[in-house]
């Protein structure tokens, strides 16, 4: 049967047609497979961005958290050294309050001695500050007694107001034989202090004060601290002897000159006004200068803006009164302006008084009144019995 060429158009375009078909259906393919794939990039994308949304949300809460740990502590940290601030103002009101009843005895004593021998030194008394190298829980403020300012040599000195019988470095034993059973002298190594007080005509009171409870071991440290205190303060280191004065005017004392226990230079144990002249006489007659006349007016200036009473002698009580006569000379004058100041430019107030000695006295300020925690340490000054 012979082919029938009117079909040929139809067959090519049944082929064509199913070409087409074919090509639609993988277009179509291939379509969804692109849109498959840009709706799983797109929610890959949406994914990581939810997981960097959710990062950055909890690096932001840890900051968050980070900064409020550090506020927390620095107000914590505030308000310690807020309470630290407010312990030591009130110590240093109290000291400052009842420092000078408590030495005054043995400042007029050592003032005494100063004028007799006629020497160039200034003499602060009830040097009240706070120690270096303290933590704000742990800060306390420290007392001096009486610090001696001379060219030649500085000296802190502890009084010991104490009446009775005092044995200073000396077993009773020692002294008096008989006192061999009255005491168990096996715990008095030096340093140590033991005094014995009569309350009542029946009944004697002993009080024992072994190692660092002993006045020369206490002398030491107070001279320790204010050494750092000022090296803190003028960038020099300042080296103090000591001597501890037993000032009562009833307490009969033995004791040894000197306590060298604690290695180092040995504190003078004196009792007799004769014994502290020649120890101030010792001091301020040493052949070398240690400090500078600027130097020792600088420390005088210092002490006194932490509330310590001033009395000078000799070279610096005649300087202290010209600057008064400066200085009143310049408020008479119209139009002139003056300042009285020391060498370290710190003013200070000077009134001329008798003799050789002119005196200055300066209390600290306190920011605050109150305060709740109790002294500290060395804050109190138990030496003062009846």
């Amino acid at each position: 049967m012979p082919f029938d060429q009117t079909l040929v158009p139809w067959i090519i375009a049944a082929v064509l047609l199913v070409a087409l078909i074919v090509v639609a259906v993988v277009l179509r393919a291939r379509a969804r497979r692109a849109v498959a794939a840009a709706k799983a990039a797109a929610d890959e994308q949406d994914r990581a961005a939810r997981e960097q949304h959710e990062a950055l949300a909890a690096a932001h809460d840890d900051a968050l958290a980070r900064v409020a740990a550090e506020r927390a502590r620095e107000r914590e940290t505030l308000g310690a050294e807020r309470q630290a601030a407010l312990t030591e103002a009130k110590q240093a009101r109290d000291l400052v309050a009842a420092g000078l009843k408590w030495e005054a005895t043995s400042r007029d004593d050592i003032a005494d001695a100063c004028r007799q021998l006629g020497v160039d030194a200034v003499l602060l008394t009830n040097v009240v500050f706070v120690p270096v190298a303290t933590s704000a829980s742990s800060r306390f403020v420290a007392q001096v007694d009486h610090v001696l300012l001379s060219e030649t040599g500085v000296m802190v000195i502890e009084n010991k107001g104490w009446n009775g019988i005092v044995f200073d470095g000396l077993t009773p034993s020692s002294v008096f034989p008989a006192f061999a059973g009255l005491f168990d002298e096996s715990t008095m190594t030096p340093p140590f202090a033991l005094q014995v007080v009569k309350d009542s005509p029946t009944v004697l009171t002993v009080r024992t004060h072994l190692g660092r409870d002993a006045p020369a071991s206490q002398v030491r440290r107070q001279a320790q601290r204010l050494s750092d205190r000022v090296q803190a303060e003028v960038g020099a280191r300042v080296w103090f002897d000591t001597c501890v004065f037993y000032s009562h005017r009833d307490a009969t004392v033995f004791a040894t000159e000197r306590d060298a226990t604690d290695g180092g230079a040995a504190t003078a144990i004196v009792s007799h006004r004769s014994q502290l002249a020649g120890v101030v006489r010792e001091l301020t007659s040493r052949p070398t200068k240690k400090l500078s006349q600027a130097r020792v007016t600088d420390l005088a200036a210092l002490f006194a803006s932490y509330g310590a009473d001033v009395l000078r002698f000799g070279a610096y009580a005649q300087e202290a009164r010209a600057q008064e006569v400066r200085a009143q000379e310049a408020r008479v004058t119209p139009g002139t302006e003056a300042s009285v100041t020391e060498a370290s430019g710190t003013a200070s107030p000077v009134t001329a008084a008798s003799g050789t000695e002119a005196r200055a006295t300066e209390a600290p300020v306190a920011s605050t009144p109150e305060a709740t925690t109790p002294s500290a340490p060395d804050a109190q000054h138990p030496d003062q019995t009846a």
